[in-house]
């Protein structure tokens, strides 16, 4: 195998440099290093040890592990400058394109892991909604977190992640631990209401916010948390939620002598798809506000009805379910960072190792995403996907010329080999 990094990509370089990292010189070369060997990286398995095994004239992977398992840094140095960074980034688009609607998704991922590696302290079994039927709920076993994505325009990026433990794990970990050292449990809603108040301090006045999420987010408290601090809500509920006195699953029955609005949208992948709607302007139990709740149905005969609600009236039918359908786009970010950077292919036992591999995943993620959205005008980035494939190149041809230059230097092909090619054990 190859050893495909000569040096760090000068574009990681700079932009690291211009994220003013609290790292000490060996800690920011260590994470330089990881997130250009994420990103080099092909297939699974990206363990700190392959990644280096990628750099010439790396030092030991076990410097690599230490960084993050021992050293005196967090997550939270890689996750500051990374919120002050997306809020900065969004403050200039908004100047330049007098675009001021900010569309706010939250999501969480499940990301596998074979039973193995049960001992990691972040691995457990969590329920997946994807494999579970009505009748049979399935468990499995892996991490979960839970990001908050921005779009304002054509400008996205991920704003934060937090990784998410069940509180039985929580308890588990927390008897070998010092009452500094602890864990404190938090549910994914109360995550994704920490990270909306982390933006709420660094956004300035001006911007008009959409929350976007799906039903197993659509709780009271979150709505309340939107509300009261004048962002609205746009997402999924379930048909059990009780809407003027009487449950959402009730009123299709309620409203059949209403005629179906038929909406046709474009989809993501550019399908026109064909929506009946019915809309009822009203409010939840225990919501001290009123919101407008859609009955949406593939076609007429359709049993199993989508509920969506919006926190804005004004909205109609069709800006609700175009505005809930931006939501997709963090689903597409989960994918990247879990099938091409190598998010849950982490071999470190603590918890806090594990935070860091996840904040450096981001940080990978945040650095294509900017090049993404600041693409130089001579070349036709569609995708992330085309930013990874053009990372790789640059990296091939450096590689490229620095072997042959090495050849034509020593004469001596063996040296060439033993410095550029992956020696087996």
């Amino acid at each position: 195998m190859l050893k495909l990094i000569v040096h760090q990509s000068p574009a990681l370089i700079g932009f690291l440099i211009g994220l003013k990292l609290s790292l000490s010189r060996p800690q920011f070369n260590h994470v330089a290093r990881l997130i250009d060997a994420q990103i080099v990286a092909e297939g699974k398995q990206k363990t700190v040890a392959s990644l280096y095994e990628l750099i010439v004239d790396a030092p030991d992977a076990s410097n690599g592990c230490d960084s993050l398992r021992i050293s005196p840094w967090s997550a939270e140095d890689l996750r500051r400058p990374r919120r002050h960074f997306v809020v900065e980034e969004l403050k200039r688009y908004s100047q330049s394109s007098g675009e001021t609607t900010i569309y706010v998704s939250i999501d969480d991922s499940l990301g596998e892991k074979d039973k193995g590696t049960r001992h990691l302290e972040a691995v457990e079994f969590h329920h997946d909604h994807t494999k579970s039927t009505k009748k049979k709920a399935q468990h499995t076993n892996g991490t979960v977190h839970v990001a908050v994505r921005l779009q304002l325009g054509e400008m996205h990026y991920v704003f934060d992640e937090r990784l998410y433990l069940r509180e039985k794990t929580v308890r588990r970990l927390n008897r070998n631990r010092t009452k500094a050292q602890r864990l404190r449990f938090r549910k994914k809603g109360s995550l994704a209401q920490e990270m909306l108040g982390e933006l709420k301090t660094l956004l300035p006045a001006g911007f008009q916010l959409y929350v976007l999420f799906d039903s197993w987010y659509a709780s009271n408290r979150l709505l309340k948390f939107c509300r009261r601090n004048g962002w609205h809500v746009i997402c999924a509920i379930k048909s059990n939620r009780v809407f003027d006195g009487q449950k959402l699953s009730l009123w299709n029955k309620t409203l059949k002598h209403q005629r179906y609005q038929q909406l046709t949208l474009t989809a993501t992948d550019q399908r026109q798809l064909t929506y009946f709607v019915r809309s009822r302007n009203g409010r939840l139990n225990n919501l001290p506000f009123d919101v407008c709740v859609l009955i949406s149905k593939r076609h007429p005969r359709d049993s199993h009805p989508k509920y969506f609600l919006s926190t804005d009236t004004k909205l109609s039918p069709r800006a609700i379910l175009q505005s809930y359908q931006k939501r997709w786009a963090i689903e597409v970010d989960n994918f990247y960072v879990k099938q091409h950077l190598g998010l849950t292919d982490f071999r470190v036992q603590s918890f806090e190792a594990t935070d860091k591999w996840f904040a450096l995943v981001y940080l990978a993620y945040l650095f294509l995403q900017w090049r993404h959205n600041h693409p130089p005008p001579e070349q036709r980035l569609y995708s992330i996907a085309d930013l990874i494939r053009l990372h790789r190149q640059e990296h091939g041809r450096t590689l490229l010329h620095t072997a042959c230059r090495h050849a034509i230097d020593s004469l001596d092909l063996s040296a060439v080999f033993q410095r550029f090619v992956v020696r087996s054990a």
